[in-house]
């Protein structure tokens, strides 16, 4: 049979499509003490199909380095990517920290000088309360006092009206009893 060049090439195909061609080039291990002689042609037609092969694996070797090197960079620009990201999620999250701690402050403020206006209105209210019951009842007891005051005076009044016709009843009498006894005196003379 006559190796052509393209059974050659079938079977180059052939080899890397199936996994003998990781088995080919591996490191030599010891084989078969005898060997079979070739034909010089078969030998350098063979030897032209490793370069072939050989020059394949290059190429694939040099394609899965670029590839390597791709998939680096993409993962270096994605890291830092992700990265940046991350900072400004702790930046956002600062300023966040620091308006949420502002609020509360200012909310502290307005709670505390809310608080204060309303202590010290409900003390005026109460200061007023206290004031204005204090003068119900002074004026409750002056009123007392005056309203006594007028009754005593009336009491005395009436007593002293009392007293007056008394007198002036007494008087009337003792003027009628005086006027009998002259005129008894009289008729007697």
């Amino acid at each position: 049979m006559h190796i052509t060049a393209e059974k050659i090439k079938e079977a180059a195909e052939a080899l890397e499509s199936t996994e003998l061609k990781s088995f080919m080039f591996q490191e030599p291990t010891a084989g078969p003490l005898t060997r079979r002689r070739r034909s010089s042609r078969s030998t350098g037609r063979s030897r032209r199909s490793t370069r072939g092969t050989r020059r394949s694996t290059r190429g694939t070797r040099r394609s899965t380095r670029g590839t390597r090197r791709s998939t680096r960079r993409s993962t270096r620009r994605s890291t830092r990517g992700t990265r940046r990201s991350t900072r400004g999620t702790r930046r956002s999250t600062r300023g966040t920290r620091r308006s949420t701690r502002g609020t509360r402050r200012s909310t502290r403020r307005s709670t505390r000088r809310s608080t204060r206006g309303t202590r010290r209105s409900t003390r005026r209210s109460t200061r007023r309360s206290r004031r204005s019951t204090r003068r119900s009842r002074r004026s409750r007891r002056s009123t007392r006092r005056s309203t006594r005051r007028s009754r005593r005076s009336t009491r005395r009044s009436r007593r002293s009206t009392r007293r007056s016709t008394r007198r002036s009843r007494r008087s009337t009498r003792r003027s009628r009893r005086s006027t009998r006894r002259s005129r008894r005196s009289t008729r007697r003379s």
